[in-house]
């Protein structure tokens, strides 16, 4: 026959289930009121594999960590003597981890007791460190790239433009030809650079996020797309919302998007774009429509990936990179990207991000 568990048993089993360290403190104060230690009164299970510290009920932090930082006291401290409670991330020294706390005052505000909950985070913080170091070693790789590779590019394009033109004379129809594949490589290997450059500048740039006009930044990138390079696709704006982001980065975004749409519809006899929104839930939905070349749906997840293309360079130019940073900037932005198409029959790029 079942017995029913009491309110201390079944607060126990509670207290030892939970994946998250928990303990209750006592927290110690000097004659001037200045916490000084703390005395463990309960630690579940957790605790014990979080922090490494075994028979702790009874005993205070100092016996097991006589150099435990003062900050750890003066924050339990405080939440002690105020009752405001406080989250936080700390390291601990002397245990040589990583926390993710949420602490608050426990029971009689006379008895300076506080209930800690908490999470071992080293792994993650070791992992931060390492994408630090990373991130300085492609800064690093990205400077070399601009500087040391773009460098000869320039000469060899340079001297390749002075043979065609001051010996032109000297040169037979195969010669001129092969500096003019010369001067072509060159020029496309520098754009590639760029297009790294880009892909990796954007990805780490911090975001500024504020009230962004979508209607008049695509208004602004159509405008400038057509001072570029001037076209004849008809390019429909309908009304976009105001959403919170990076304007330099969604700029990014809708450049991209819009000079994609105009150069693959570019071979039909009437191009048409067609910009659009819409709200789906928590989101809206920004689409970027046109009727040109498409593309086979069976790829679909390979268009976001870096220098993945799924038409030749003889057909449309590019350098397959566009996608990936558009794909990094929105999520960054905490959305999602994605695309449908079919061949011949024009494709519609899209994207969402948080209302």
């Amino acid at each position: 026959m079942d017995v029913a568990l009491d309110s201390t048993e079944k607060y126990r089993i509670l207290f030892d289930s939970i994946d998250e360290g928990f303990c209750i403190i006592e927290m110690l104060f000097d004659e001037r009121q200045k916490p000084v230690d703390y005395r463990f009164l309960e630690v579940n299970k957790s605790f014990e594999m979080q922090t490494g510290l075994y028979n702790a009920v009874g005993k205070r932090m100092r016996e097991f960590a006589p150099d435990h930082e003062e900050h750890w006291f003066e924050i339990y401290g405080n939440i002690a003597l105020t009752g405001k409670s406080t989250r936080f991330e700390n390291r601990a020294e002397q245990l040589h981890r990583w926390y993710d706390v949420y602490a608050f005052r426990f029971g009689d505000p006379q008895n300076m007791q506080v209930a800690i909950l908490f999470n071992d985070i080293t792994q993650r913080k070791r992992a931060e460190e390492l994408l630090k170091i990373a991130n300085k070693e492609l800064e690093a790789f990205s400077y070399s790239v601009s500087h040391d590779l773009k460098t000869p590019l320039r000469i060899m394009t340079s001297l390749a433009k002075i043979l065609n033109k001051d010996h032109q004379t000297g040169l037979n129809e195969e010669g001129k030809h092969l500096l003019q594949t010369i001067e072509h490589s060159a020029e496309k290997m520098s754009r590639l650079i760029d297009a790294l450059l880009s892909f990796s500048i954007l990805g780490k740039k911090e975001m500024q996020k504020a009230p962004v006009d979508m209607y008049k930044l695509t208004e602004e990138v159509v405008g400038e797309l057509y001072k570029i390079a001037p076209h004849t696709a008809r390019i429909i704006i309908h009304p976009l919302p105001v959403v919170k982001g990076d304007y330099e980065l969604l700029y990014h975004v809708m450049y991209n998007l819009i000079s994609n749409a105009i150069k693959y519809s570019s071979k039909v006899p009437y191009p048409r774009i067609e910009i659009a929104s819409e709200d789906i839930g928590t989101m809206v939905k920004i689409s970027i429509k046109d009727n040109g070349a498409g593309f086979d749906a069976r790829f679909v997840h390979k268009l976001f990936d870096a220098f993945q293309r799924l038409h030749s360079q003889e057909e449309f130019e590019g350098s397959g990179v566009g996608l990936a940073i558009v794909e990094r900037i929105i999520t960054r932005h905490e959305g999602k990207v994605g695309a449908e198409g079919k061949i011949n029959e024009g494709a519609t790029f899209y994207f969402s991000i948080p209302k």
